[in-house]
């Protein structure tokens, strides 16, 4: 609602310079007065750009969460760039959309199959968009819950820290680095049991080491943000 707000007040905005624009220009002959009209107007384009971007992006994430909720690994590896990676808790660095492929059907077959639970939700988006509107990242908080029926069911709780790169006018995954934070057994909580943190598995050996080794809870890691403190700047 917000950003429909905002994107329907900057066209009427772009009018009213426009109008602006045209009678400063006629009523007084003021180039100067064209000239400032003209700035404001690319600046407040440029910015409805960044809007469409940050949507883009929002939308191009969510998607990835609802295509994994569904174990449709095809449709999620689609959405990375060709030389794109996916690192995922401790296995490692996957390089390219085959490799991402091959690293998600090792998680599970395509196509959710009976008994099989992938929840997935992605919350608290934060987009930065690079002045050039060509890249971009972004951090989002995750809250899963996994299972099999009457084998398995986990809480699981972590951050992704991405980047993104527009591509022939497109937003596409350039790198997806999910953090876990916390994943424990359902029916013990948090306060009885914490699964470790994942590691290269031998069966499919990652492209790269992972970027950082660290354990999860009860240990406590956080992934460095990727953006400035918006009040101090630092």
């Amino acid at each position: 609602m917000r950003r429909a707000w905002l994107l329907a007040s900057g066209g009427i905005a772009l009018a009213v310079i426009a109008g602006w624009a045209a009678v400063a220009y006629s009523d007084a002959g003021s180039v100067q007065g064209l000239a400032q009209a003209r700035a404001a107007a690319a600046q407040l384009a440029q910015t409805l750009d960044r809007l469409e971007d940050e949507r883009a992006i929002e939308n191009l994430q969510r998607s990835y969460g609802y295509f994994v909720d569904k174990a449709l690994w095809k449709e999620t590896a689609d959405l990375f760039a060709d030389d794109g990676t996916l690192e995922i808790g401790g296995r490692g660095v996957f390089v390219g959309k085959a490799r991402v492929l091959q690293y998600l059907k090792f998680l599970a077959p395509q196509g959710l199959t009976y008994g099989t639970m992938f929840n997935h939700m992605q919350l608290q988006p934060i987009v930065t968009i690079a002045p050039d509107g060509q890249t971009a990242k972004g951090r989002w908080h995750f809250l899963a819950e996994v299972g099999e029926y009457q084998k398995s069911s986990r809480w699981g709780m972590g951050t992704y820290e991405n980047e993104y790169v527009k591509q022939n006018g497109v937003w596409k995954i350039k790198t997806l680095h999910a953090y876990f934070r916390m994943y424990v057994n359902y029916a013990d909580g948090w306060a009885k049991s914490a699964v470790p943190n994942t590691r290269p598995e031998k069966d499919l050996p990652p492209d790269r080491a992972p970027t950082v080794t660290y354990d999860t809870y009860p240990s406590t890691f956080i992934p460095p943000y990727h953006y400035k403190n918006p009040v101090t700047g630092r």
